[in-house]
């Protein structure tokens, strides 16, 4: 029996579609301060959070996974950092991804109590509530290339990367460690293929991937209908999808 989607989770994706931002792809990561609080230097926030974002940058260990630091009984700092499932596939060094959104996120959010970056090959976050096992869509980022050109017959791409996606949605939410799936379909009538990954922060819920990766999936035709290639982000989960090999396509996001 298909599952329906509510009302009520239709108008959430609606809601957070206010929050699309339209770019090329960008030469430096993309990150969000959120206007919910400030810090300063001098309070016990400032030192937990700090403490929680080192012990996440200072993991030695990044093959596709995600790490979580929560510092403090007062003021608690909490933070995520997401290493890309397939980043290590094609080259891309997590741990250096990780360190440097560690301390470039500091700097573009000086004194804001939440923030997130996103990176070629990882994502990290920070708050002052609690993240970590809670779906925290507070911000969408939806990335179309406009340089490369639409594909011909669009309706049949568009068809052909939503059954790419239902699949891939499948495969991220069944993971522990590694929510993350990647995988590829031939887009008709030009039998070409399309390559695509879709990844959530293993500590989310299967439910909650799922909602996190379906928002994604009904964001896409709005934002990136017929583009040859597209990353689509959320401080929970994202996918990116291309025409070009993707070790091609994924060093035009190298730090």
């Amino acid at each position: 029996m298909k599952s329906i989607i509510s009302i009520a989770f239709l108008l959430q994706v609606i809601i957070n579609t206010v929050n699309l931002v339209t770019a090329q792809f960008p030469a430096e990561p993309v990150f969000r301060c959120r206007d919910t609080g400030n810090y300063t230097s001098s309070s016990e926030y400032y030192t937990n959070f700090k403490s929680a974002l080192n012990a996440v940058g200072d993991m030695d260990k990044y093959s596709g996974g995600t790490f979580s630091s929560s510092e403090g009984e007062k003021e608690t700092g909490y933070a995520i950092g997401l290493c890309s499932g397939v980043s290590s596939k094609w080259g891309g060094n997590c741990h250096d991804c990780i360190y440097q959104l560690t301390i470039s996120l500091v700097v573009k959010c000086p004194n804001q109590k939440e923030g997130v970056m996103w990176g070629s090959n990882c994502m990290i976050s920070y708050s002052d509530r609690k993240i970590i096992g809670v779906l925290d869509d507070w911000v969408w980022i939806f990335l179309p290339d406009k340089q490369g050109t639409l594909v011909n017959k669009p309706d049949q791409f568009n068809k052909a990367l939503y059954d790419l996606m239902k699949r891939l949605q499948g495969g991220a939410a069944r993971g522990t460690d590694k929510k993350s799936a990647f995988g590829s379909t031939v887009y008709l009538p030009e039998k070409k293929p399309v390559y695509g990954t879709m990844q959530c922060t293993a500590d989310l819920s299967k439910e909650l991937c799922t909602k996190c990766l379906q928002s994604i999936m009904l964001s896409h035709h709005p934002c990136c209908s017929g583009r040859k290639s597209a990353r689509m982000f959320s401080p929970n989960c994202f996918f990116s999808y291309s025409t070009e090999d993707y070790s091609t396509w994924n060093s035009k996001w190298k730090l």
